[in-house]
């Protein structure tokens, strides 16, 4: 019996999840909210080229498509589309399941098929430690750009290793501070950064999220943390059932262009963490980076790594 095709505007999310439960390890798990926020209710969910798999009413399957975030910052190519999720419970299913999504997105001119990295991510690549997914991938034509890394650590013994900086003021912003650290992100991370922080200030409240560098009353430096009790998890924090009860979560951070090199990189991850720590934190994941080096002088290890796969849809 083949598997019969429906759009998201039928979704029955705890279905879906027990299908991707079926899929994925159990550090890959996430709740229905996660896959909800991601999907069908983001402004970039693609509608026409996602679908279902149902066999006798059963969820077997399911692709979920976003387009490009190039709407709400230039620097993306408005071209590419990505795979926000996917899962299956036979080759077959996710065969037919992956012909519809790239014959839509193929007809629309775009140019791009991207595993992850969608605004508002779950993968921000294609998990290296789930083979079915990526030899899947690579037998639909998905060829690989380098690997990018989860890592996480304990909190509980954290001790700050980074040297007092002149001149700096460390701390959690404010409501007060919001328009300078708007200001400092149009500026220096125009991007996605941008976009992904103003998301969850809206959710969490700037004091509860965002520990800043501050030199002269003037924002220069910004870290998002999260933690447990927190409304909205996003980045790595999404993969909280399996961080356990008491995580965390650090990233996007930076500081402006004019002090890099000078310690304040190194002083603002030193006191954002040590702020995750005083909250109780203890298992703390900073996701999508390659600075395994800088992040592995505060006791950070690689416990994910994701091949970045893309598809040349012109091939297709």
């Amino acid at each position: 019996m083949s598997a019969e095709r429906i759009d998201f505007r039928q979704a029955d999310f705890e279905a879906l999840v027990a299908c991707w439960r079926r899929f994925y390890p159990e550090r890959y798990w996430i709740e229905e909210s996660v896959l909800r926020r991601c999907t069908v209710e983001s402004p970039l969910f693609d509608w026409g080229s996602s679908c279902i798999a149902l066999e006798r009413d059963k969820v077997v399957g399911f692709v979920a498509i976003k387009r490009s975030a190039s709407r709400f910052y230039r620097c993306l190519d408005r071209d590419i589309v990505h795979i926000n999720s996917l899962a299956f419970d036979t080759a077959e299913i996710g065969l037919d399941l992956m012909t519809h999504a790239k014959h839509v997105v193929a007809e629309r001119g775009h140019s791009k098929l991207v595993f992850g990295q969608d605004s508002d991510h779950i993968f921000p690549g294609c998990p290296t430690d789930v083979r079915r997914v990526g030899s899947f991938l690579e037998v639909e034509g998905f060829v690989g750009d380098g690997q990018v890394h989860d890592l996480e650590r304990d909190l509980k013994d954290y001790k700050n290793p980074a040297k007092p900086v002149k001149d700096a003021e460390l701390r959690m912003l404010t409501p007060a501070d919001a328009k300078g650290l708007d200001a400092f992100l149009n500026s220096t991370f125009p991007g996605r950064w941008r976009f992904d922080t103003a998301e969850k200030i809206a959710a969490e409240g700037i004091e509860a999220c965002v520990f800043g560098l501050l030199i002269g009353g003037c924002v220069k430096g910004f870290a998002v943390i999260q933690s447990f009790g927190q409304k909205r998890p996003m980045n790595g924090s999404i993969w909280h059932l399996s961080l356990g009860p008491k995580w965390g979560g650090l990233g996007p951070i930076g500081v402006a262009a004019d002090i890099r090199g000078h310690g304040y990189g190194n002083a603002l991850l030193g006191g954002a963490l040590t702020e995750l720590k005083r909250r109780g934190v203890r298992s703390c994941i900073i996701d999508w980076t390659g600075l395994v080096e800088f992040y592995g002088k505060h006791g950070f290890v690689v416990t994910r790594t994701y091949d970045s796969l893309a598809l040349p849809l012109d091939t297709v």
